[in-house]
């Protein structure tokens, strides 16, 4: 098979659907078919975390079950699964208070996987328009 014609063994998470939405819908990426799309998962009302750590983990808590049917599903497919790579940013809620989430369960699940993130941070340097970025940092 072409590169092109297999599949990442990823799971895609977001609180909104325009990051998702914007790899998954354009028909001429070459990213378009990357990814299977029964392990993305985008909440159903759409609004994300608004850059607010708390919110993103709270609804990530009653997400719980929908989460980890697609991680438990994904990880029963592998031969020999090793370990689970997150990557996330943490300036905005869904990537720090989600991802804070789903990496406590990861480890409470699976707890003797491997975890290995690459976490994103906030830009110290310049003033930012999300100004509770480094809370939730």
């Amino acid at each position: 098979k072409q590169w092109y014609q297999r599949r990442v063994r990823a799971v895609l998470l977001d609180l909104e659907p325009r990051v998702i939405n914007s790899i998954t819908s354009h028909t001429e990426s070459k990213f378009a078919n990357l990814f299977n799309p029964e392990n993305i998962f985008m909440s159903k009302h759409g609004g994300g975390a608004g850059n607010i750590w708390a919110s993103g983990y709270q609804q990530a808590e009653g997400l719980y079950e929908e989460i980890f049917d697609i991680i438990d599903l994904e990880a029963d497919g592998s031969d020999s699964l090793e370990g689970f790579v997150l990557c996330h940013s943490i300036a905005g809620g869904t990537g720090s208070g989600m991802g804070s989430y789903v990496l406590e369960r990861l480890n409470d699940r699976f707890p003797k996987k491997l975890i290995q993130t690459y976490s994103v941070f906030p830009q110290t340097a310049e003033a930012s328009d999300v100004v509770v970025q480094p809370y939730n940092s």
